[in-house]
């Protein structure tokens, strides 16, 4: 079973401020952006629920204070989004467990973790395919060691 997470700031992400700004100056349309760290997970049937609270008490991963956290219902990129991972070594398959920051989880046969970047016109809804693609290919993507999964 794949289960995807989202794990938002809640406090101002002064990274996706930059990126927005430069972004305006390169011409590229969009009005608000959002970043958030995203993990897929392969995860054994019945384990989504303990995973999830695993999560929430991996400090390296979720810190309460500054972040919200969510399980995806989409195990791919919506419309105005793009996630951004490495080329290289993204994936993480293990014959033992799969773990971040050197604790293991539990259930979860394999993990990606990504950028997730939304991308939204004023009135909030996301931007047409064609902005997404420009912001992906002249900013928020270097693909000379990154690549970009789009809807």
């Amino acid at each position: 079973m794949i289960c995807c997470v989202e794990v938002r700031l809640t406090i101002p992400d002064n990274e996706a401020r930059t990126a927005l700004s430069t972004l305006r100056r390169l011409g590229v349309s969009v009005e608000r952006l959002e970043r958030a760290d995203l993990y897929r997970f392969d995860v054994e049937k019945d384990a989504e629920k303990d995973l999830v609270a695993t999560l929430r008490g991996f400090e390296t991963v979720y810190n309460p204070n500054k972040h919200a956290l969510r399980v995806r219902e989409e195990e791919r990129p919506g419309a105005g989004e793009v996630w951004v991972d490495e080329i290289d070594g993204a994936e993480v398959r293990s014959g033992g467990a799969v773990r971040i920051g050197g604790r293991a989880l539990p259930g979860v046969r394999s993990m990606e973790r990504f950028t997730a970047w939304k991308l939204m016109c004023a009135t909030g809804a996301a931007v047409p395919e064609r902005v997404v693609l420009e912001a992906t290919e002249t900013l928020l993507c270097n693909p000379a060691f990154q690549k970009a999964t789009r809807k």
